[in-house]
């Protein structure tokens, strides 16, 4: 392969989120947390650096099956396989179909982009996901929570076209991505209360598997043996990081481990510049910051009115 290996961003945490339920036992959970980016930031680099030599389908075919492997072994932890039982087998579907769509979008724009610049507009899909709630779930988005939005696309906007000039067909892919995972979003608020994570995070995989293994064999291309140990590195990686995601949410609130996904965006600025030589510019900076300012407002905005987030929100990339 010519290259080896969501998300960089720093988090300016606001002093009103509650956070400070860390010190009453959530130290756990944030460990998880910060273990699943880090892993999830890897098989983002794997996905990118395999990109160039394999065609997308083969990839996601090997982002599913390995990652099966962890979760069967996470299944004891979930209530063995009765876990794996769905009451809206309709839900289940359209959360897997969409999530297999975005997952071919943003793999194949994540091979043609810079890694921080993707990560970044990546961080768009809470923003639609805000959105997509007023009309699918009934839910009162206050101006408050509109203007953090609308200034959080004003940061994507900024760092899709990081050189000044026109916005790419890659960058366009890249917030295809985001909006389909923000109406994931959506549906995994009906999903969180209705099935275990274990099952949701099973019918995804599968929908990768049935899909990506379907088109694979009319793009096939025989990987080295070293290549093939990362293909199936990329499924291993993102099924652990899966479990550590599941477990931190099992561990800590949502308003205390939400905020540490924007770690993803450090490891993204780092991990691109000491893989590929990759240093964010100015701009996908300043819309990282924006976005990540925007996504946080928006956390404290739903903590503070209460509502309800799902467990499950990274489980794609």
């Amino acid at each position: 392969m010519n290259k080896l290996f969501p998300r960089p961003e720093v988090y300016l945490m606001p002093a009103a989120l509650p956070v400070v339920a860390a010190s009453a036992g959530y130290g756990r959970g944030i460990a998880c947390q910060l273990t699943a980016v880090f892993l999830f930031a890897i098989m983002g680099i794997l996905v990118k650096g395999l990109g160039d030599s394999y065609p997308t389908s083969q990839i996601i075919f090997f982002r599913s099956l390995p990652a099966l492997l962890p979760l069967f072994l996470y299944l004891p932890a979930q209530g063995g396989w009765r876990a794996l039982l769905t009451k809206r087998p309709d839900l289940q579907f359209i959360r897997a179909s969409v999530g297999v769509v975005s997952m071919f979008a943003g793999f194949y724009a994540l091979s043609q982009m810079d890694f921080a610049t993707y990560v970044t507009i990546s961080f768009s899909a809470p923003l639609f996901g805000t959105l997509l709630a007023i009309p699918f779930l009934g839910e009162k988005v206050g101006i408050k929570r509109l203007a953090a939005v609308l200034t959080g696309f004003a940061g994507v906007a900024l760092a899709a076209a990081p050189d000044g000039s026109e916005v790419s067909l890659y960058a366009l892919l890249a917030l295809a991505a985001a909006f389909a995972y923000g109406s994931i979003m959506v549906v995994m608020r009906k999903l969180g209360s209705i099935d275990r994570s274990a099952a949701t995070v099973f019918y995804f995989t599968l929908a990768g598997v049935i899909v990506g293994g379907a088109i694979m064999p009319f793009e096939w291309v025989t990987p080295t043996f070293v290549d093939l140990a990362l293909l199936i590195g990329v499924g291993l990686i993102g099924g652990v990081a899966q479990m550590f995601m599941t477990e931190a949410f099992r561990q800590a609130p949502t308003s205390v481990i939400a905020p540490f996904d924007y770690t993803a965006m450090l490891w993204a600025a780092t991990l691109g510049y000491l893989v590929f030589g990759n240093i964010p510019s100015n701009q996908v900076i300043a819309g990282a910051s924006i976005i990540c300012c925007a996504g946080l407002f928006i956390l404290y905005r739903e903590t503070k009115l209460g509502l309800k987030k799902p467990k499950l929100k990274r489980s794609s990339l």
